[in-house]
């Protein structure tokens, strides 16, 4: 542990120094961990496939609501994934003047097998826990993940 952290853990509540500091290390981990694996896609590409996957077809504007972008940072991501056959557009059915985004069958193949690497990953890298723990960081993350995404909302 450095001096830091122990002078922290003396004066700030114990719990909340080490998350920032656990945190600040994870972020780090899995950026490092992203440039080295060989996945067929890129994050935001494989994030922007699993929702389309599980929303079917949507606006840019409601797919970046989802992601928590911008609409012009899902519009260059989208050009570059239509080019690549992973999405495509067609018309919407409600509204003539706009389209709608669907992962193409392609797509979908790749994001699968993207899945099931990030799975395979996963299960390794705690495969020595028991369910007990797995389960209860499977809830911490997720209450995390709610409680950061809720904060973004107050911002």
């Amino acid at each position: 542990m450095t001096a830091t952290l122990e002078r922290d853990l003396a004066t700030e509540d114990g719990s909340i120094a080490i998350l920032e500091h656990e945190l600040g290390q994870l972020a780090r981990v899995l950026e490092a961990m992203q440039r080295k694996r060989a996945y067929p896609l890129d994050r935001a590409q494989y994030l922007l496939l699993r929702v389309l996957e599980t929303e079917g077809a949507i606006s840019t504007a409601a797919l970046a609501g989802l992601l928590l972008l911008d609409d012009s940072t899902v519009t260059r991501q989208i050009a570059a994934m239509e080019a690549a056959d992973l999405v495509a557009r067609k018309p919407n059915p409600n509204d003539g003047r706009s389209t709608l985004l669907h992962a193409t069958r392609h797509g979908l193949a790749v994001a699968r097998k993207m899945r099931r690497m990030r799975l395979d990953r996963i299960a390794h890298l705690v495969e020595d826990w028991t369910r007990g723990e797995r389960d209860k960081l499977a809830t911490l993350v997720t209450k995390l993940n709610a409680s950061l995404k809720r904060s973004l909302a107050e911002a």
